[in-house]
């Protein structure tokens, strides 16, 4: 048997060493196709970082959508914008308000002269015109809003007014025409008075105002009548309270 595989191992190697020498067989060898291009990468272009910078204060809340009024411009004044027939009427009557109120001054109280009252209203209504010009601020901004400097120009008027139109009719009626036994109850009729007449003269004002619309014809009546309306109301106050010495 170790006899037989002996002899077949001999025999078979030279067939195994033929295989091995065996020249390699000519001809084209094949050729390894080359792999398919990539397509180039897109260029960079600059983004935001992921990670926020030191400094970077995150986005605000979305606030949602408001509804805005729509805007209603205001009339300009225009100085030659003619008054109706009515609008003129209304301003003959209300200038004799003041008219009337300096009469019923001289029907109150011991003193009925018409000069010295007259005079009083005078003095009243000269001082009121001083600090009340604010009175007549009007809001500059389009929708009607007040601003501040507005808001407190016409308190400042609103407040010194009465006091300084008082003050002025009570002086003049002390030293020029008498005086009275007790000053301080005189003067605080004619302040009493002096507050009442602003009042009415700023509703004639802004009622006359209302009437002539944008057009500026007669401003300057409509504040003096105002004015008036709070010199002969300190008038009144301070003849009704007074006691002449």
């Amino acid at each position: 048997m170790d006899r037989a595989l002996l002899l077949a191992g001999l025999l078979g190697a030279p067939g195994v060493l033929a295989s091995e020498a065996r020249p390699p067989q000519e001809g084209p060898l094949p050729v390894a196709e080359p792999p398919p291009a990539e397509e180039p990468p897109p260029p960079l272009e600059p983004t935001v970082s992921d990670a926020p910078f030191l400094d970077a204060q995150p986005p605000p809340p979305a606030v949602p959508p408001r509804t805005l009024r729509p805007f209603i411009p205001h009339g300009e004044p225009d100085t030659d914008a003619p008054l109706s027939g009515g609008t003129w009427a209304a301003h003959g009557a209300l200038t004799l308000l003041p008219l009337g109120t300096a009469w019923a001054a001289t029907r109150v109280g011991d003193d009925s002269r018409l000069g010295p009252i007259a005079a009083e209203a005078a003095a009243g209504t000269l001082v009121a015109s001083l600090p009340g010009r604010f009175l007549f601020v009007h809001p500059s901004y389009p929708q009607g809003r007040w601003m501040e400097l507005e808001v407190g120009a016409f308190g400042a008027a609103f407040v010194v007014t009465p006091p300084l139109a008082a003050l002025g009719t009570w002086g003049l009626g002390e030293v020029a025409f008498g005086g009275s036994e007790q000053r301080g109850h005189a003067y605080l009729g004619a302040l009493g008075g002096a507050a009442a007449g602003m009042l009415v003269g700023l509703a004639a004002h802004e009622a006359l105002r209302h009437l002539a619309g944008s057009s500026e014809r007669l401003e300057f009546v409509r504040s003096y009548l105002a004015f008036t309306c709070i010199g002969t109301g300190a008038t009144l106050g301070y003849q009704w309270s007074r006691t002449p010495r």
